[in-house]
């Protein structure tokens, strides 16, 4: 397995995978570099802490071929798993579903906004069409069990104006998370001409009670820390 890393802190152990099937222009893990581990290093790891809450993250999980092994020996040792994934492989999220506590997928702009969509993640006109469908496919799936839907808050593709567009996607979901954009240097790269923070604290609040209109909890996650909002 290619991880870029295997951390336990926080009360939460880490698995961030390398490789990825999105281009994402802001991406900073397809750059990272990677190390090779078997699936029962991985456990092993796993097994010597007393942490239960695992995530398995990084560019993206679900290309990895011994990820369900992985995941079902996590599962086995009574380890709560959390898989993340940009959606485009739907028959791995369903086969994980027994296993995993729930999981977390990415909406990067409105749905049916195909070019904005292709421009974020790098990927061409057919594939992102591909792609959307899968997304969906996966929501449904996750549904089932928790869920986040984390969005990256890039203004140019997601703003109060098309919100209520990315509205109904978010129904379902155990909560969203906002995540201000450029508000970590160390998890984006520089896009669209943003080098800071973008947008502001108070307009990322502002998406947030908008969102909290479909769902019952809503992670704002940027340069002033992180706010929980509640119904």
């Amino acid at each position: 397995m290619r991880l870029i890393d295997l951390s336990d802190a926080k009360g939460q152990i880490r698995v961030e995978f390398g490789g990825c099937n999105m281009k994402c222009p802001y991406c900073v893990h397809i750059h990272q570099p990677v190390k090779e581990w078997t699936v029962d290093e991985i456990l092993d790891y796993a097994r010597k802490s007393t942490t239960e809450n695992v995530y398995l993250g990084g560019a993206e999980p679900t290309l990895q071929k011994d990820l369900l092994p992985l995941i079902e020996g996590l599962h086995e040792m009574g380890k709560q798993v959390i898989l993340k994934s940009n959606g485009m492989k739907p028959d791995v999220l369903e086969k994980a579903l027994p296993f995993v506590y729930g999981f977390v997928l990415e909406i990067k702009a409105p749905g049916d906004d195909v070019k904005a969509v292709m421009e974020v993640t790098g990927m061409s006109e057919e594939r992102t069409q591909k792609y959307l469908k899968l997304l969906n496919e996966s929501m449904a799936i996750a549904k089932q069990k928790w869920l986040r839907l984390w969005i990256r808050v890039i203004p140019e593709y997601v703003n109060a104006e098309n919100m209520p567009r990315i509205l109904p996607d978010l129904e379902g979901a155990s909560e969203v998370m906002l995540y201000q954009f450029m508000s970590n240097p160390e998890f984006d790269l520089p896009f669209m001409g943003h080098e800071t923070p973008t947008p502001s604290w108070d307009e990322l609040k502002e998406l947030g009670d908008m969102v909290l209109e479909k769902v019952p909890q809503v992670r704002l996650v940027g340069e002033r820390g992180k706010l929980v909002l509640t119904k």
